[in-house]
Order: C-alpha cells, then structure tokens, then sequence
C-alpha cells in the first residue's frame, strides 16, 4: 500500500485497498480551502483516474467541519488587487465540475457550506454525519455559487428545494437532505464516518473495475445532457465495446458459471 502524503491544509492516505483518501485539514479555518490547496488536491484526483490500482477515492475534513468552501480572505485580497476568481473547471479542490473516471465518496463530518457544498453536489456516493449541516449561504455574503452545483442541485433535489436552498442561504441537517435523496448513508454522530465511506468503498470494490467506469459514465451522461436516449446510444458506443473488450468482462461471466468468486484485475479503461 503506498505511503500516506501530509501536505499543508490536507492529507493523503490509503485506508484500504485499491481506496485513496484525502483529508481536509485546516480546522482553524474549518477546512477552507485556498488556491493552492486547491490544485494540489486536483492532482490527487488526477492519481486516481491514472493509477490502475486506485478505484475509488475518498474525501472528508477534520474536526468541526468538512469544508466551509473557498478561503474569503484570499478571496477578498484577490478583490482588492482587481484579481476575478477564476470559476472554471474542474473548480474548488478539483471537485465541482470534474468530469472524471472514477467515483468519489464524499464523508461528510460536520459543517459543509458554499464551496463545500459545491463539491459535494458533484461527488458520486455521500455519507453523513447525521449531525452535519449544510448551507449554500453565498447570497448573504453578495456572492452566487456559481461553481457548478446549482444545475446539479436542481436535477437531484429539485428546483424548488434548490431555490429554498440558494435564495435563503439558510442551514439544513444531513437528515433533511437525506430525506430530499441527496445523501445516500447517514451515520449516527458517534460513528466515524470516514470509516462508514471506507466501508462502502470496500464494497464498491468487489464489484469489476471496468464495470464502476462504465457504470458511472452512463450516470454521469445521463445526468449531464438530460436525455435518456442520447445518453443510452454514446454509452453503448463508446463504451460498451470497451467493456466487452476487457479481461474483466470475461472474468465476471466465467465465475458465475464456475460458481466461484470472480478475480478481478486493475482496469485498462
């Protein structure tokens, strides 16, 4: 298993097999996040859709919070020095608007706002604290979130529950957005729900590696154009014959005629 990383405002590690982790560690700022940091955590993703023995990555916080967004006072020196934030993707720590190969299980520990939130919208599993709060709470502070959760927001929760959200700025627990379909586990406060995210990641890797890339690019194209036909006609042209063509796609069929249990190897897709 590879070495755990300690970066400034962040660590690395690889909690179980095949699993990469990061771990938002800022507390005293309750895990915002700067530019710098910013991109350093892009890469990591960037590790996990290269390295064939990644095939699930992880991302939580520290202590109170999971990440209240973007650093303000950077951003408000950019302001001062005529500096316009750049909003472009993939976004803040590489998350709001990555396309991606492979899925990212968001272990949300406490406090999620703006940014925070943002790049929660995009990740592909979330698991809560039950005791987490939310907030897009922008608006307040004279700034839209903008980074690419609201159009992911209105098709997952729905327009007026996004509109709620956005236009109030206002606080909801990790219950209420799992009741909305937005969350998927919630865990009870006392638990570790970085260790309930390692848990489903572990699950999701006995499954083939070739079949959670596909899986999830059919998803992902169906939730990005909003057509169930285009959506079905790419994937099974651009990838269905990718996932046909690979040893995994052999394997899993053999195993279940064998009864046994199937042995996966590291995608090449």
């Amino acid at each position: 298993m590879a070495t755990p990383q300690q970066h400034e405002h962040f660590r690395v590690s690889f909690p179980a097999e095949h699993v990469i982790q990061v771990t938002l560690d800022r507390p005293e700022k309750l895990n915002c996040i700067n530019k710098p940091t910013s991109r350093e955590i892009a890469k990591v993703w960037e590790q996990l859709d290269e390295d064939e023995n990644l095939w699930v990555g992880i991302i939580t916080g520290s202590r109170r919070a999971f990440c209240t967004g973007a650093d303000l006072e950077e951003w408000n020196q950019m302001a001062k020095s005529g500096i316009v934030n750049d909003m472009t993707a993939p976004g803040l720590a590489g998350l709001p608007r990555r396309s991606g190969k492979k899925p990212i299980i968001a272990a949300i520990n406490g406090i999620t706002m703006g940014g925070g939130f943002e790049m929660v919208a995009n990740c592909d599993l979330i698991v809560a604290s039950s005791s987490a709060i939310f907030a897009l709470p922008e608006v307040k502070r004279g700034i839209a979130p903008v980074a690419g959760c609201l159009p992911r927001l209105t098709s997952t929760i729905g327009l007026q529950r996004t509109t709620d959200l956005v236009l109030t700025g206002r606080s909801v627990s990790a219950q209420v957005l799992y009741e909305w379909g937005f969350v998927n586990r919630l865990v009870d406060p006392s638990a570790d729900v970085a260790a309930a995210a390692v848990e489903l990641a572990q699950e999701l890797c006995k499954n083939s590696p070739d079949s959670l890339i596909v899986g999830r690019q059919g998803i992902r194209m169906s939730w990005e154009t909003g057509n169930v036909e285009e959506a079905v006609s790419n994937l099974e042209k651009e990838w269905y014959p990718k996932l046909i063509g690979g040893s995994n796609f052999a394997e899993g069929l053999q195993a279940f005629v064998d009864k046994s249990p199937p042995r996966w190897v590291n995608s090449k897709l």
